[in-house]
């Protein structure tokens, strides 16, 4: 039985019309609602699809729907074999999207039979960027406390994690939960270290109209943060860095490394957008030092990003009154060296840096409508006239030429063996750590070993940490009640067919298990008793006995 969908506008009526038994056979548990996935260059990305299914099925199959919007946007497919031979209830694959806004729906058939399907509404292809600097990217604290947070997003495609690392959080000490994406309020923070939308919200609804795709955003800037800082904790991650503050240790910079090893990792991105200058026109930073700290800190980036040509914009941003300044005033010293990084001065400046784009120039901007009282942070419509610069500079020969970065490989998770009570998990490869969770947010750690048995109806997730540092979440793992058929079984020893000492996962087989008796091998069915199996594959020797008498031997 072929099941044929409409291509865009009716999913949800048609989700409601499905069978409950259908849906209850098989689970998407990766990605999750609202994921957003880096494009590539030529406006694609591989979507990982992972879940969990509780019937014998011999193929996994998946397809996204664009949804429909005005103007049209997206590309639906037709279905595609995520997966052929599933086995032990977890199905993993991936699939190629254009840019857009897709619902995605997995079915598992059993020959050409659909039994079970799912679907998860709102998932992704397009851009995502990590803001970086002082207050004019993070929106600043201070403002937050009087209700200044910078405009909601209108745009359904505009994203961010409501998440706030928290001023005190050492970088060693950073364990960010469980991305949850969401469309951007004015209110939220922007994990790791975003006080608010600020202008984010704003500039995301002008990129998803005028890209047509949806959009992503995290800030690992810090109020108040100099270049010096961000230069020191770049080098060091455990130097604590004073200015303003005494840094706690490895930060600000340990907040951009995060973002690059933890979201960057997982869904890929754009950009670095880089807003800081203002604490160094107060400092009085010299054009060659700020050249010198800012090379350091894109150069650190690109390694942790294990990605050379990482793109930044750069913006030029010094303005600043206050403390010892009695008017406000730019710093022309760090405008050069900001220039001479984006190559405005020409690419033979001992500070130019490739693969850097020209950001806004935000020194101008100025009047009481546009700013705060002490002439450096942004307010009411200066906001918004903040994101529409920034929208200037997210030009077409930007995204003809920012290189992205494509997102790491879904943790593959698989069952080494079962019981009908418990399941042993195992990853394909090995990490250098791996916690196992169970708790919504993947934060509470209960096993650091590489496998772990849970029991049966449990849920389970891995989040590890690579060679490279990089740290990923798996999908979420759930065991059946009832493994038989899902698990492939095979001899351990010679011995009795009905002796669960005789197989892999210690249980007699059933007429729905796939058997295979290993070389050299030999399994007795006993007096009057019956060997059940699907298939079974003989690379041993299989004895039949009755009423004490052998009668029967099969062998390879």
């Amino acid at each position: 039985m072929k099941l044929s969908l409409p291509n865009i506008g009716y999913l949800a009526i048609l989700v409601m019309l499905l069978p409950l038994k259908l849906k209850a056979q098989i689970e998407i548990t990766y990605p999750q609602s609202r994921y957003i996935f880096q494009r590539n260059i030529n406006n694609t990305a591989s979507v990982p699809i992972a879940g969990n299914y509780s019937l014998i099925a011999d193929k996994i199959e998946a397809r996204a729907i664009a949804r429909n919007m005005s103007p049209r946007q997206g590309t639906s497919t037709d279905w595609q074999v995520l997966q052929e031979n599933p086995q032990n209830g977890i199905f993993q694959g991936s699939i190629m999207l254009s840019g857009g806004w897709y619902d995605l729906i997995v079915r598992a058939l059993k020959d050409n039979t659909i039994i079970g399907i799912d679907t998860l509404q709102r998932v992704g292809i397009g851009e995502l960027f990590v803001v970086a600097g002082q207050s004019n990217a993070t929106g600043d604290s201070e403002l937050r406390s009087q209700n200044i947070f910078g405009p909601s997003s209108t745009d359904d495609r505009v994203h961010t994690v409501n998440y706030f690392n928290g001023a005190s959080t050492t970088y060693s000490n950073t364990n960010l939960p469980l991305p949850i994406f969401e469309n951007i309020d004015s209110t939220f923070r922007m994990s790791p270290m975003g006080n608010s939308a600020w202008c984010w919200g704003v500039l995301g609804d002008s990129l998803a109209k005028k890209l047509n795709v949806p959009i992503a955003f995290f800030n690992a800037g810090w109020s108040g943060s100099g270049i010096g800082s961000w230069a020191t904790t770049a080098e060091d991650t455990t130097a604590t860095p004073q200015e303003f503050i005494t840094f706690p240790k490895g930060l600000p910079y340990g907040n951009l490394r995060s973002t690059l090893r933890f979201y960057a990792a997982q869904f890929g991105m754009r950009a670095v957008l880089w807003h800081q200058g203002e604490s160094d026109n107060l400092f009085q930073t010299d054009r060659n030092t700020y050249g010198q700290k800012l090379k350091l800190v894109i150069q650190k980036s690109r390694i942790h990003a294990r990605h050379p040509s990482l793109a930044w914009v750069v913006s030029r941003a010094t303005r600043f009154k206050g403390l010892a300044l009695v008017n406000s005033r730019n710093w022309q010293p760090v405008i050069d060296a900001q220039n001479d990084i984006i190559g405005l001065n020409g690419n033979t400046q001992p500070n130019y840096m490739p693969n850097t784009f020209v950001g806004p120039f935000t020194d101008s901007l100025v009047g009481p409508n546009i700013r705060t009282i002490d002439s450096v942070h942004f307010k009411g419509h200066g906001i918004v006239v903040l994101a529409n610069e920034w929208n200037k500079s997210l030009n077409s020969s930007f995204f003809q030429n920012a290189i992205p970065l494509a997102h790491q490989n879904l943790p593959l998770i698989q069952s080494q063996c079962a019981t009908i009570s418990s399941i042993s998990l195992t990853t394909f490869n090995a990490f250098p750590q791996i916690h196992w969770s169970n708790d919504p947010f993947g934060l509470q750690v209960i096993s650091r070993q590489n496998r772990y048995t849970l029991p049966s109806s449990n849920r389970i997730r891995a989040k590890i940490k690579d060679e490279y540092d990089n740290i990923l979440f798996s999908a979420q793992v759930a065991v059946p009640n009832n493994f038989a058929g899902l698990f492939p079984i095979q001899s351990v020893r010679s011995g009795y067919w009905h002796d669960t000492n005789t197989w892999t996962c210690g249980r007699v087989p059933t007429s729905l298990d796939k058997i295979t008796i290993l070389g050299g091998h030999e399994v007795v069915v006993g007096n009057n008793l019956i060997a059940r199996f699907s298939t079974i594959n003989l690379l041993g020797t299989l004895y039949f006995f009755d009423s004490g008498n052998l009668t029967h031997i099969i062998q390879k």
